[in-house]
């Protein structure tokens, strides 16, 4: 956990930087300015649309019965995806849209799920687990009262 958040908070920000000089250089001050801030635009058009979407497979997964669980997880990667592309950065950019991809955002709900979610379900047990084969002889205490 702590290296995660020395990657996001010291070097995120350096390759950013460093991103932004490249992008400056070769687009020019202006334009780059301008790409990030399209970018923010996009990126909060996808995640309404996205989030939508979601909210309406988790509703149909309601009435159908079926735990939602994938979906939530994905509407949750919506959501982070749209706080990276709100951030001004090209490298927080690239990762927003990958999680706004189905394809990609239904492989980090899947590693979420088996991170924090598979590690709990791992300790339920099965109704086959919980049968015990055993042999029983039936005792009638009324005989037993009766012959004394």
């Amino acid at each position: 956990m702590f290296y995660i958040l020395v990657s996001i908070f010291i070097i995120l920000p350096v390759v950013e930087i460093a991103t932004f000089i490249q992008f400056g250089q070769f687009l020019g001050t202006f334009n780059t300015i301008l790409l990030i801030f399209i970018t923010a635009v996009i990126g909060v058009y996808l995640v309404r649309l996205q989030g939508f979407s979601t909210i309406q497979s988790i509703q149909k997964d309601i009435i159908s019965g079926k735990a939602p669980i994938e979906n939530i997880v994905g509407g949750l990667v919506i959501l982070l995806s749209g706080l990276l592309l709100l951030v001004p950065g090209f490298v927080t950019d690239l990762i927003g849209f990958l999680g706004l991809l189905p394809i990609s955002r239904k492989i980090f709900a899947n590693l979420l799920i088996k991170r924090f979610i598979g590690q709990s379900r791992g300790k339920k047990t099965n109704k086959e687990d919980n049968i015990i084969d055993a042999e029983y002889i039936e005792v009638n205490n009324e005989d037993d009262d009766n012959g004394r």
